[in-house]
C-alpha cells in the first residue's frame, strides 16, 4: 500500500493543470542512484502498463474544496522496495519538494530521494 497526502495530491493535480495534462496519470519509478541503491522519479503519463499496479487517490482540498483525484502508477516488481511508502509534499523558504518515507529504507541520503534496503 502506498500513501499519498493532501498536500502531495493536490501538488500533482497543479502539476498536471500547469502542464496541460489534466487527465495525466502519475508515475512512481525507482532508477538506480550513485549516492545510494534507488532514487525515486515521479513523472506524469497518459499510459497503464499491464505490470502496472493502479493506487486511486481522492483528494479534499482546503475548507473542504474537492480537487480531482489522482491515479498513481507503480511497476509491480518495484513494490518490494516501497511497501507502506508515504508521499508527502511541502514548501519551505527554498520552494517545495515531493518527502519520501519509506519504512523499508535502512538508508538514505541527504537530499531524501535517494535510499538503500539492506539485503
Amino acid at each position: 500500500m502506498i500513501q499519498l497526502t493532501a498536500a502531495a495530491c493536490q501538488e500533482i493535480n497543479r502539476l498536471r493543470q500547469r502542464q496541460y495534462q489534466p487527465d495525466a496519470i502519475c508515475r512512481l519509478d525507482l532508477q538506480p542512484s550513485s549516492c545510494a541503491q534507488w532514487s525515486y522519479v515521479l513523472t506524469l503519463t497518459q499510459a497503464v502498463a499491464d505490470d502496472d499496479e493502479v493506487y486511486e487517490f481522492e483528494c479534499c482540498g482546503f475548507e473542504g474544496h474537492e480537487f480531482e483525484g489522482v491515479r498513481l502508477v507503480v511497476k509491480r516488481d518495484r513494490l518490494t522496495y516501497i511497501r507502506n511508502l508515504k508521499i508527502d509534499f511541502s514548501e519551505n523558504l527554498t520552494g517545495g519538494s515531493f518527502r519520501f518515507d519509506n519504512p523499508l529504507a535502512t538508508e538514505s541520503c541527504r537530499c531524501g530521494y535517494a535510499f538503500a534496503i539492506a539485503q
